[in-house]
């Protein structure tokens, strides 16, 4: 009972494509950059009662079962070619459940659900004030910033809405970046992280969904392989041959490994201590330029005819990293903001 009040948010199966031994892995604290030598992977990326509840903690121990699988034989084939399309349907749930099971995916929506809360409870002080007193009612209203969501309740919801969705990505090109270089991939407590260079201009709305343009999803799987799913009508990819990209160039490695630090809420991991100094100097480039995960929401005031104030409209979505990179075996030209129209990928390969 004392291993499921631990609950995992990144799992120890997947700590063990890093560890040398199995049990440890080296870690850096993203906060002031210390690191740790020989951490335990038991007490990595976890927090007690992280999910709520012990049973939920059972089903996705079963779910881990059949994605683990699927990913150690995608590791073992190194490739896509021989993936089977059941193992690839479950390599898409596998990305989508892993990134949105997280802290750092708790904290870019709690500002959203903490809304959407609010909302919530506001339309029922309104539409029962027939019950209430004046004074409760001001009570109530006056009090409804510091409602919250459940985050535990809201996160298992974002975790089943994902996998329900993850053929979104099925039109994405699988890569498989291999790395050739004498520094290793890293990972952070946050390993599946999404990006749009394309759409790097567009700050007011979100360019991180499944269907969107121009989406790039980085996963790395071992020291010297990471899966990566790209738009391929956005960009041009060198050099590329099969479903393998070579990655000969230190600067790739390097901005990839940041984008970890980045992605993570507390920490990043890597697999043996003779790289800490490495490590240590990629945080200390982007260590000014880390912010904390929020979710933004846009409160836009609606009028009538008349100049009268009716409502707002809310509007939420998942903030691009502060740290996009430019990568050496990627072409395209960033769209320029005003160019900017909204539309689905899924709706532009059907035009094809």
């Amino acid at each position: 009972m004392a291993e499921k009040a631990n609950q995992h948010y990144v799992p120890k199966f997947y700590f063990r494509f890093f560890s040398q031994d199995g049990n440890s892995i080296c870690v850096l604290t993203r906060n002031n950059g210390r690191t740790i030598e020989s951490g335990s992977i038991k007490g990595q990326a976890s927090k007690k009662g992280f999910y709520g509840d012990t049973k939920i903690e059972q089903i996705l121990s079963e779910m881990e079962g059949s994605f683990s699988s699927a990913l150690r034989q995608i590791r073992e084939d190194l490739c896509f070619e021989k993936c089977t399309p059941e193992n690839y349907a479950l390599l898409l749930q596998n990305i989508v459940f892993q990134k949105s099971r997280t802290m750092t995916d708790r904290n870019k929506s709690k500002l959203r659900e903490d809304k959407q809360a609010q909302l919530y409870v506001e339309c029922l002080v309104n539409n029962n004030e027939h019950l209430l007193t004046e004074e409760t009612k001001n009570m109530f209203l006056d009090n409804i910033q510091g409602v919250e969501a459940n985050p535990q309740h809201s996160q298992i919801l974002r975790m089943e809405t994902a996998i329900k969705h993850a053929d979104s990505l099925c039109d994405l090109l699988p890569i498989m970046l291999q790395n050739k270089t004498t520094r290793p991939f890293i990972f952070g407590d946050a390993p599946v992280v999404f990006i749009n260079p394309y759409l790097k201009n567009i700050t007011s709305t979100g360019v991180l969904g499944a269907c969107t343009p121009g989406l790039i999803i980085l996963y790395p799987v071992g020291n010297t392989h990471s899966i990566m799913l790209i738009d391929e009508r956005t960009y041009r990819i060198k050099k590329f041959r099969s479903s393998v990209l070579a990655v000969r160039d230190l600067k790739d490695v390097a901005a990839l490994n940041k984008l970890q630090i980045h992605n993570a809420s507390s920490a990043v991991y890597f697999s043996d201590s003779q790289y800490s100094q490495y490590v240590k100097y990629l945080w200390m480039e982007e260590k000014k330029n880390l912010v904390e995960h929020n979710g933004k929401v846009i409160e836009t005031p609606e009028f009538d005819n008349n100049g009268e104030l009716v409502s707002y409209l809310i509007h939420s979505f998942e903030q691009q990293l502060p740290f996009i990179p430019k990568l050496s075996f990627l072409e395209y030209q960033e769209l320029p903001e005003n160019d900017y129209k909204f539309s689905q990928r899924i709706a532009r390969w059907n035009r094809k």
